[in-house]
């Protein structure tokens, strides 16, 4: 389906780029700006710009940069035309839906797609099948009410080989898009395929942005031949598992609003306890805690909470848990469930105000480990107790803020009687071998994280050919001003005055735009653009400062608070006298060459001259209180 450009402008003035990325990034104001950890990189100190003047993006860590269109499309790895059809559906803008020409949808929008209708029909079997009902009393016993049930999209898969696999068939379903998201397996013997899921609950596994992306799905019969309680989606491109955590999409902005994320283990704790009230809360799906995860909960609070069991398996989770969300620089408390009960269970008994009060008294790693250590018996004899420390410490260790790992060295010697200078020369042995990250610097980018241009940045990024300040500056400033500020610059030099390559190119398509007679910013420029580098080299810019400004001292002026006029006048004639240096030595060349050869030299010295008188002229322009070129 094809487009209209007035519509695609429409979806772009609806969707205001602070909303939009406050949708995945936590955000705060930062002057007339908006900054927030990148979603393309890792990272622990802001660098992702967000302008709401420009309505564009820029991160000055890893070069990323876009418009909202742009950052659906890298974020959810889908094409344009998708992403104009989330911003439309979140805009509540209705797309034409007949004429045009047909786009093939991508991989991960076949991915993406075909998920959503399984969750539906999974949905369906549920709500409105005999079968279903098996389930859903099962969800009722679970106290789920209808509307929790409706909003985790909860269904139930058919105890068929195919039911899933006909219907996908029915509605025209490439069999290929469904045995790449998981949801049919192909026979031992090539004869066909099946349902992976038969006669199970199911619960969706939603992206941040609320698209199915993969499923949970829970035993119901013992006669059941598949094993495990639990079986789940396998890895797909638009499902990393790694990089997922179960109810992210129905719970962060709860999360933002109280600037903590509560971390339990299942789809049934979580949405019990979500049900009760508390819905700052996710799941890591019964997967171990990775980096990749606390890096997600990161962009939406730097507190987490964990709720644990404690069985001596849940304790030790529960450490490792600690030490990887403090070396990446989030605080972590530890709320430990009484015995036998996990939360779905101490929900359902106690209720949601009790849970909320074992949160309340979730206890710092410190005194976690220090409990742990103390019900396993390690405090009883010396060895236990220097096992005990040497394990703090080496928590301590992660830690990537000096200060605070001296308070937390202060208050372990206080705790245990033991002087801190031995405890400093533990943790500075720990860091030397490498146990704290943090004391290397930032990581590279996980290949596994970011959009792949973001991941070949170094290999095609032309820094060998560094863009003049001058150029730059005229860019930014056609980018800027418009049609008035194009027609004035290339009033007084051509493009070929440009000598970036890349430069050359953006030059170009402003032209084309100016040419047109179509209103047209920069944000709307990105949409014409494939290239990601040539994406970034434009949000580069435009978040930029202006570089000639260096320049501009010996005039008294702060080049940034100067007429843009002033400032593209300045980096004209900047350009211009270059241009005559140029010629000039051009011509001084030619005429040692003609002399050597014994021919006349007349020729060359008039130019000479020409020239001169030329850039003699130029000086008189420009500076303030000299004349114009306006």
């Amino acid at each position: 389906m094809r487009i209209p450009e007035t519509k695609i402008d429409e979806i772009r003035s609806a969707s205001d780029i602070v909303d939009v990325i406050s949708s995945y990034v936590s955000l705060k104001k930062r002057g007339k700006n908006f900054l927030g950890l990148c979603p393309f990189h890792k990272e622990k100190t802001p660098s992702f710009n967000v302008s709401p003047d420009k309505q564009m993006y820029h991160c000055f860590g890893c070069g990323v940069g876009g418009n909202a269109f742009t950052f659906v499309m890298e974020l959810e790895k889908v094409s344009f035309i998708e992403a104009v059809r989330t911003l439309a559906d979140r805009a509540g803008i209705a797309l034409p839906t007949e004429g045009g020409d047909t786009t093939q949808a991508t991989e991960n929008e076949g991915l993406y797609n075909v998920c959503r209708l399984a969750g539906l029909h999974f949905h369906e079997n549920l709500m409105s099948t005999v079968e279903g009902k098996l389930a859903l009393e099962y969800f009722h016993h679970r106290g789920f009410a209808d509307e929790t049930i409706r909003k985790f999209g909860l269904g139930y898969s058919m105890n068929s080989w195919d039911d899933l696999l006909k219907h996908a068939q029915a509605k025209g379903i490439d069999t290929t898009i469904l045995e790449k998201a998981g949801l049919v397996i192909r026979r031992e013997d090539n004869s066909g395929l099946y349902d992976r899921f038969r006669g199970r609950a199911m619960f969706p596994i939603f992206s941040p942005s609320g698209r199915p992306i993969g499923f949970g799905a829970r035993k119901m019969r013992e006669d059941d031949p598949v094993p495990g309680k639990y079986i789940n989606s396998p890895e797909t491109p638009v499902y990393i598992k790694s990089q997922n955590l179960y109810g992210l999409f129905h719970a962060k902005d709860a999360i933002r609003e109280k600037e903590n994320a509560i971390l339990v283990e299942g789809y049934a704790d979580l949405i019990s306890v979500f049900q009760a009230g508390i819905e700052n809360i996710i799941a890591s799906s019964g997967t171990a805690l990775t980096e990749e995860q606390i890096l997600l909960i990161g962009r939406y609070a730097k507190n987490i909470t964990l709720v644990y069991d404690a069985d001596s398996a849940g304790s030790k989770a529960t450490m490792r848990g600690v030490d990887m969300i403090i070396e990446n620089g989030l605080e972590v408390k530890v709320a430990e469930l009484p015995a036998g009960e996990d939360p779905d269970s101490f929900v359902r008994k106690h209720g949601g105000k009790e849970f909320q009060k074992l949160l309340d008294g979730a206890v710092t790693f410190l005194d976690f480990k220090a409990r742990s250590f103390q019900q396993q018996g390690l405090l009883e004899t010396p060895e236990g107790q220097t096992r005990a420390v040497r394990s703090i410490v080496e928590t301590i260790a992660r830690m990537s803020d000096e200060l605070k790992r001296n308070f937390y060295i202060k208050s372990v010697g206080e705790k245990y009687g033991i002087y801190e200078t031995v405890l400093f020369r533990e943790m500075e042995k720990l860091i030397g071998k490498g146990g704290a990250r943090a004391q290397r610097g930032e990581r590279r980018p996980s290949p596994t994280m970011g959009p792949p241009e973001v991941q070949r940045q170094e290999e095609t990024t032309p820094a060998t050919v560094p863009l003049p300040a001058t150029e730059r500056d005229l860019i930014k400033l056609m980018l800027e001003h418009g049609d008035d500020m194009v027609g004035f610059v290339f009033s007084h030099i051509g493009p070929e005055m440009f000598s970036h390559p890349r430069g050359r190119d953006v030059i170009k398509r402003i032209r084309a735009c100016a040419e047109s007679g179509r209103s047209w910013d920069a944000a709307a420029l990105l949409n014409e653009i494939d290239e990601p580098d040539l994406r970034r080299f434009i949000t580069d810019i435009t978040f930029n400062k202006y570089e000639v400004s260096r320049g501009w001292a010996e005039f008294g002026t702060v080049l940034e608070e100067a007429d843009p006029v002033v400032i593209a006048e300045h980096c004209i004639l900047i350009m211009r006298r270059q241009e005559l240096d140029r010629m000039l030595e051009e011509n001084q060349r030619r005429m040692k060459d003609a002399a050597a050869r014994g021919e006349h030299l007349r020729e060359y010295m008039e130019q000479h001259q020409t020239l001169l008188r030329e850039k003699k002229e130029l000086e008189t322009i420009g500076s303030p209180g000299k004349k114009s070129l306006a």
